[in-house]
């Protein structure tokens, strides 16, 4: 079983350390660490520590000891924009897109979209951040993806992108991938407007489809993310977990 991941917001280079109060209180209460177990320890932007439990008591909390440190290469930026989904799939494309490997994740208010974040737009966004948290201790990431604030009105899309479109010509699978920070757009339930997709086509997107079928969209950023990440596998490009 690969060992639990906790996340520090500085990560020493060597000796012991104690694990914040709320991850340490998770690992004692709920995984039950006992000392001399081994455990991960990241800061989120690619230093990863192998450690072991040196204390882990109600009284003292976690402590752990560093056995190894390294830092691991960045992967591609990927940026997702994903309109926002309805109720409980908002936290499950955050997941998705979390454990598939997305860099950054920006929630968009697109024109159909029907979750409404009036006045709610910043505890919205924190909770998507805290949904990222957790899925990347889950999926042990190395790089913690970074949660943007809300975005409202047609993206502006800056370098390649491709825009997730059911009625696009050209499919996901058969269009040339390009080296480099990618952004990947996707719509609401209701789909994106004619209007967004054409202005995001004269900035330069690229608008396929993903198949005959129509994914949700809490699943089509991570359906999309793991066919990018494949070829980045493919090409021994992607570092990160």
């Amino acid at each position: 079983m690969t060992a639990p991941l906790f996340y520090v917001d500085t990560l020493p280079a060597s000796g012991a350390f104690s694990i914040g109060s709320d991850e340490g209180r998770h690992a004692v209460a709920v995984l039950r660490l006992k000392p001399g177990q081994d455990v991960l320890v990241s800061d989120g932007a690619g230093g990863m520590a192998h450690c072991t439990v040196v204390t882990a008591d109600r009284t003292q909390g976690l402590s752990v000891e560093v056995v190894r440190r390294e830092q691991r290469p960045a992967p591609r930026e990927l940026t997702v924009v994903q309109a926002i989904p309805k109720g409980e799939r908002a936290d499950t494309a955050v997941e998705l897109m979390t454990e598939t490997g997305v860099s950054r994740i920006i929630p968009w208010a697109s024109a159909r979209t029907v979750a409404d974040w009036r006045g709610k737009g910043e505890r919205k966004v924190e909770r998507w951040r805290r949904v990222a948290r957790a899925a990347g201790k889950q999926s042990r990431r190395a790089y913690l993806p970074d949660v943007g604030d809300l975005l409202e009105g047609v993206p502006s899309v800056q370098g390649p992108a491709l825009v997730l479109h059911e009625d696009a010509p050209a499919s996901l699978f058969t269009t040339p991938i390009p080296d480099g920070p990618l952004t990947v757009v996707v719509g609401p339930e209701g789909g994106l407007t004619d209007g967004e997709v054409d202005a995001m086509s004269q900035q330069g997107a690229v608008a396929v489809n993903l198949g005959e079928t129509i994914m949700r969209t809490s699943t089509a950023a991570a359906a999309a993310c793991v066919w990018i990440r494949g070829f980045e596998i493919m090409r021994g490009t992607c570092h990160d977990r």
